[in-house]
């Protein structure tokens, strides 16, 4: 990552810094079904199919798909409808996904972003790690950062920013990508 006066836009997450870097990041096909296609399925059924899982698996956590792999359909269904129910708390959304084996924050916190974006924003390393650099949370390691005070930084951030928390989120990314000089 890099911080240098010419790749931020001004030392600060806003409208100019999502504006310059969010068109940079390029929407892979495997995203643009996830948030196009499965989002409005997971949305109506309020629940993931195991195919919809796992394709929300490959696209984010590749290292840990042979787990996915074996997790039972029944299980993702109750587990994913649990987590979704509209009488859920909010701050044991993430938690409850996690209790599906290899499941961790940046896959919970992508499971609930594909079923509301605007409410639920991805937090994995690239994310949390310019967060960070820009002195807004106290480590870059998603492990360590707190979900729901992450989750209502990025929604303030892109608010200030006239963005929806994805455009952030995709901004943050492209940032990330940026050579080091």
């Amino acid at each position: 990552m890099n911080s240098t006066p010419e790749n931020d836009s001004s030392g600060v997450i806003d409208t100019a810094f999502v504006l310059r870097f969010e068109p940079q990041y390029t929407v892979t096909d495997i995203e643009a079904e996830i948030f196009d296609s499965i989002g409005p399925k997971v949305v109506k059924r309020e629940s993931y199919k195991r195919k919809q899982f796992l394709k929300v698996a490959e696209w984010k956590a590749v290292a840990a798909q042979a787990t996915f792999e074996s997790l039972d359909a029944d299980d993702i269904e109750y587990v994913t409808a649990v987590a979704l129910d509209e009488d859920t708390p909010n701050h044991l959304r993430l938690p409850f996904l996690k209790v599906l084996p290899g499941v961790g924050g940046p896959l919970a916190s992508t499971l609930l972003a594909v079923f509301d974006s605007k409410k639920f924003s991805i937090m994995d390393s690239r994310a949390t790690g310019v967060l960070h650099e820009f002195g807004l949370l106290e480590s870059p390691n998603p492990n360590q950062t707190d979900y729901q005070s992450y989750r209502k930084l990025v929604k303030s951030l892109a608010k200030g920013a006239n963005c929806a928390p994805i455009d952030l989120y995709r901004a943050l990314i492209a940032y990330s990508r940026q050579p080091n000089d």
